[in-house]
């Protein structure tokens, strides 16, 4: 491989603001130009990714086809003379459909090669995935072609994402028949615990005697969030160059990079953060509310959003009840101080006592009440001073149905459905630890959770410690282990049925739950798909 220079530009695109995305483009070839030969941007950067079914929309594609002829025009500017752009984008295929498949798509999953005011060559997705978040084989028509071109003396390809995940494909030989010395991989890999480690064993089991330049999107994107890290392993496997979490063009050679690591918990913040500052930034909402309980779950909520969108748009509402334990407010106090936001007190008791009068409610009912008038306060706070709302339910409690459907569910947002209730304990010690000051109040940490819901009560009134319902739900929920299996792996029979069993009843209630940021490989959302109808009594 003679000695080529590639800059990834990693762009956080906005779905159908090609204009936006263009113009992100351009500022990474505007930095690329004189420093690289190739700029690669993400996959779809163009249109935004993913792009659901509105790529089965003609006008979306052309737009993505409009902008990319802007940027080809764009290219023959004397200053990216030396400068190759290969961008992702939507093409609208010659033909709609094909043997292997019945699809509506109208549109390929395409990146171009594009040098010196031309069109170099179009390349089209091959393997379109269809698991987790992944629509492709739904939304996309497969290509079957491939794109090999020249760059200053280098013979390089193209492949997109899922392309180098084919464990069992034959075009890593065909590459290095065909004399390949750089695969050119735009991706839309979003962020799970894992996910930089993984996309480093795919690249090294595909590559075949040549280098590979892997490059990412950046940013959130509804509930997921893609997390940069676009790379470069030379022929022999090594790793000599890395581009950071965020957005921007990056083609420094950094040839003894630090192992990537596994369950970063800096990453993860970050991640957490992007999820919900994206989300904001992207749908035009600029303030945020959420009801602080005094305990951990709402508090990293509020250190999350206040990250996100800034304190002075962070709203805190305390609204206890006659349950309430004195240092619930005091907690609550505690956090809004450290994070300098404005904390709203509004005691429930006389809104409480009005609904009892008319009406005899169950105990149950008594206790979802409660989270129903927080709710409807809450709502009203947010349709009042235009903020939303956030529910700061986590995993472990969505999981089992231990929360109140138009109660503490109520919300726009979720920043931690995604988080186990041991990761919210872990990330909430990590963010104390990093700086001099503490974020989330010790006793928020330490004490016994509780929905105070009723005189002393606890949350292992109704569930197992949170250590081992966690491991329980990560087997039935990330690895889909039946109950033997559970077992297998060292719980009684009888918390595996029981945990098992309110996982399963609980699907109507998640069915109905605001998105939240995704952080592992099987998240309640888009990505995993169960029948809220159906009687199989073990799933």
């Amino acid at each position: 491989m003679t000695s080529i220079k590639v800059a990834f530009g990693q762009t956080n695109p906005v779905v159908g603001d090609v204009a936006y995305n263009l113009d992100q483009l351009m500022k990474c070839a505007e930095a690329a130009a004189g420093e690289a030969d190739v700029l690669v941007s993400g996959e779809l950067a163009i249109s935004g990714y993913p792009l659901g079914d509105l790529s089965y929309r003609e006008d979306v594609i052309h737009r993505s086809e409009t902008a990319l002829q802007k940027l080809v025009e764009a290219s023959s500017d004397p200053k990216y003379s030396s400068l190759y752009f290969v961008v992702g984008h939507a093409t609208l295929a010659a033909s709609k459909s094909t043997h292997i498949q019945s699809s509506k798509a109208i549109a390929h999953n395409s990146a171009s090669v594009i040098h010196d005011g031309k069109l170099i060559g179009t390349y089209h997705k091959q393997v379109l995935p269809n698991y987790d978040v992944f629509d492709d084989w739904r939304n996309f028509v497969p290509g079957n072609q491939e794109l090999i071109f020249d760059v200053s003396g280098t013979t390089c390809a193209i492949a997109i994402c899922e392309d180098i995940w084919d464990h069992n494909s034959t075009r890593p030989a065909s590459l290095r028949k065909a004399g390949v010395e750089l695969l050119i991989v735009p991706n839309g890999s979003p962020y799970t615990r894992n996910k930089a480690l993984e996309r480093r064993a795919a690249v090294r089991q595909f590559q075949d005697g040549f280098a590979v330049a892997y490059a990412n999107l950046s940013g959130g994107q509804d509930e997921i969030v893609f997390d940069g890290g676009s790379f470069l392993i030379n022929q022999s496997g090594v790793e000599i160059q890395r581009a950071d979490f965020e957005e921007g063009c990056f083609y420094d050679l950094a040839p003894e990079l630090e192992p990537v690591k596994s369950d970063d918990m800096s990453t993860l913040w970050k991640v957490l953060v992007t999820g919900l500052r994206d989300y904001c930034r992207k749908t035009n909402q600029t303030k945020l509310v959420l009801g602080l309980s005094g305990g951990i779950d709402s508090a990293l909520s509020a250190a999350i959003a206040v990250e996100a969108v800034g304190a002075q748009n962070v709203i805190g509402v305390a609204l206890p009840s006659r349950f309430s334990s004195n240092h619930s407010i005091t907690d609550a106090e505690k956090l809004a101080a450290n994070l300098s936001i404005e904390l709203r007190k509004i005691p429930i008791d006389p809104v409480h006592k009005a609904f009892e009068s008319a009406l005899q409610f169950s105990d149950l009912a008594g206790e979802n009440l409660q989270a129903r008038i927080r709710a409807v306060l809450l709502m009203g706070i947010s349709n009042t001073d235009n903020a939303l709302l956030l529910s700061t339910g986590n995993k472990s409690e969505i999981a089992v149905g231990y929360t109140t459907m138009y109660g503490d569910s109520a919300g726009g947002f979720a920043p931690i459905k995604d988080l186990f209730k041991t990761d919210v304990w872990k990330i909430s010690s990590w963010l104390n630890a990093r700086g001099d000051t503490e974020v989330i109040p010790e006793n928020s940490i330490t004490k016994e959770p509780s929905a105070e819901l009723r005189p002393d009560q606890i949350d292992t009134d109704s569930l197992p410690d949170y250590q081992t319902l966690d491991q329980v739900l990560a087997l039935l929920i990330e690895h889909s282990a039946t109950i033997d299996e559970v077992v297998a792996n060292g719980h009684p029979r009888q918390l595996a049925e029981k945990v098992e069993g309110m996982v399963r009843a609980s699907e109507w209630k998640r069915s109905q739950g605001a998105i939240g940021t995704k952080t592992t490989s099987i998240a309640f959302g888009s990505g995993r798909r169960v029948p809220i109808t159906t009687r199989f009594t073990q799933l």
